[in-house]
């Protein structure tokens, strides 16, 4: 028993926007979307609760399709941590590091994009 997450661009008309850009530009969104993946994984395991290390060291990401990332935790008590139980109060450290990393995505974003203006501009 795992908790996961997925951080996915899931508006189709959105996608298909980005399907019509130049490779160039979706490799800049593709590494926005990394880059957030990456820090909500480190937010989570800082928010981890630890007693031996494992639950934290347990959280990775996961790339499983174009625009789509997977933050995992694989040991089977993370569920009860996240959520918590009848005896354990939730901890909801992925799902907090998952709320606080949003802005911080659109900052990554913005700033990936204009890289990518950038870029094809001086091409």
């Amino acid at each position: 028993m795992s908790v996961e997450f997925d951080v996915t661009v899931e508006d189709e008309d959105f996608r298909r926007k980005l399907d019509k850009l130049p490779d160039s530009v979706r490799k800049y969104v593709q590494q926005a979307l990394n880059q957030t993946a990456q820090t909500v994984m480190s937010r989570a395991r800082q928010l981890a609760p630890v007693k031996t290390g494992r639950l934290m060291q347990s959280i990775y990401v996961e790339m499983v399709a174009e625009y789509t990332f997977k933050i995992t935790c694989y040991v089977q008590y993370a569920l009860f941590q996240e959520f918590g139980t009848r005896y354990i109060a939730p901890r909801y450290f992925l799902t907090r590091a998952l709320q606080e990393s949003r802005s911080e995505f659109l900052s990554i974003m913005g700033l990936n994009l204009q890289y990518a203006l950038t870029e094809a501009s001086s091409a």
